[in-house]
């Protein structure tokens, strides 16, 4: 299974793309809900170099590494792995940027599903909304 999503940004592939990657802890709406920390959310980092970390520091300044990023290919793509602790394996995550009209398109591809327990996935059906509010942030 994979959660496929999709978005048009008013920004030219290279902006959009260094948004997304560099950007990520202005945009990522960890105060809404959106943190594996809960109330203790305080940033997120992407290291945009291949084998970077993608990990959240809580404001009492823990870090939780939520993957790895396999693939940074600016301006067009940026992968990395997603588990949370609570989860049996890694999934990842693709994002690509290509230019479409006067902005680019984002595409965003959240890949190996099965690879969970049947228990993880029932426990963890709000991602798709979830990438849906999450985009939404970054294209505002």
């Amino acid at each position: 299974m994979t959660l496929e999503k999709s978005i048009f940004v008013k920004r030219p592939v290279a902006a959009a793309f260094r948004h997304f990657t560099a950007d990520i802890g202005r945009w990522w709406p960890l105060k809404e809900g959106m943190s594996f920390g809960g109330d203790r959310a305080h940033e997120l980092f992407l290291e945009g170099k291949l084998g970077g970390r993608f990990y959240e520091r809580f404001v009492d300044g823990e870090e939780l590494d939520i993957g790895r990023v396999t693939a940074y290919e600016p301006p067009g793509r940026v992968a990395f792995t997603w588990r949370p602790k609570t989860w049996n394996a890694d999934t990842e995550v693709e994002v690509r940027f290509a230019a479409e009209g006067d902005g680019t398109r984002v595409t965003l591809a959240h890949r190996g599903w099965e690879k969970l327990t049947a228990a993880v996935r029932e426990a963890n059906t709000g991602y798709d909304k979830g990438w849906d509010f999450a985009l939404s942030r970054f294209a505002a």
